[in-house]
């Protein structure tokens, strides 16, 4: 009977949906106490109620574009990982990035690859899988800030305040840092889908992932040229969710003429052999 149950579930059954509810609440509660607890504390500093409206329909305008970006990637999931669970995963913390290369790699470890797993329908056991490798991968930079932050920050500040080479050619060292890592950070992702090319040559699906990630950077690319030689300053803050919604709507083109055209999907060849199967 167990067995029978763990086969039959369902990642949008009614419990997972009452756990995001209770996370939805506690979210939404501790968003809102630390809103009061901030515009009394800006009160008592004597700031004017002009200013603190400011502040908020500013945060709120610069939320939008982020947050619609999240909403894609519960979408994303949604058809592999049900509605509840990516919504649990991407109102806490996380990243559209992170969370569909994490469930992909869970789900290649336990069905062959993510087709796979969606065809011959995910269980109790393949969601608790999936689903602790997002989380405890994820845990180690807040935990890593919890317990070292005090200690490095300091550190870092000083590293920020000094720079390498002499003149025209002198480096801040801290900037150079993130700009490295953040390189470090493309090209994990770019080998990720040049990967995908290798393994599923032939099919066309198999270059989503290298034309999201081409799209992504010549439209980040555009977005710094608008920011830097048309003073677009506010676009600085959209920059990242407006190339993520575009490499997408690009992919998603590209996927509605390849389905309705019949080219070669790996995506449909898997869910013809797991029907077989």
């Amino acid at each position: 009977m167990t067995q029978s149950l763990l086969n039959s579930f369902s990642p949008d059954s009614p419990l997972m949906f009452g756990l995001y509810g209770a996370v939805f609440a506690f979210v939404v509660a501790l968003a809102a106490f630390y809103m009061v607890a901030s515009i009394r504390r800006a009160k008592k500093l004597g700031l004017s109620a002009e200013k603190i409206k400011k502040v908020i329909s500013s945060s709120l305008s610069f939320s939008i574009l982020p947050a619609i970006g999240i909403a894609l990637g519960i979408i994303t999931l949604a058809g592999s990982l049900g509605v509840a669970f990516p919504s649990i995963r991407l109102s806490v913390i996380g990243s559209l990035q992170y969370e569909t290369q994490m469930a992909d790699g869970a789900a290649t470890a336990l069905a062959g690859s993510l087709q796979r797993l969606m065809s011959r329908g995910m269980t109790a056991k393949d969601l608790v899988t999936i689903s602790t490798v997002m989380t405890v991968s994820i845990m180690s930079g807040p935990i890593l800030v919890l317990v070292f932050y005090r200690r490095l920050q300091p550190k870092f500040g000083t590293l920020m305040g000094k720079n390498a080479g002499v003149g025209k050619n002198s480096v801040n060292l801290g900037e150079l840092i993130f700009q490295v890592c953040f390189i470090g950070l493309v090209l994990g992702y770019l080998a990720m889908s040049i990967t995908s090319v290798a393994t599923g040559a032939g099919y066309v699906d198999s270059y989503f992932n290298f034309i999201a990630v081409i799209v992504a950077m010549l439209m980040m690319y555009i977005c710094d040229l608008l920011i830097t030689k048309l003073k677009w300053q506010w676009l600085d803050s959209f920059a990242t969710p407006v190339s993520m919604l575009i490499a997408m709507a690009t992919v998603a083109v590209i996927s509605y003429f390849a389905t309705k055209n019949g080219w070669p999907l790996a995506s449909v060849e898997a869910a013809a052999s797991a029907m077989l199967v």
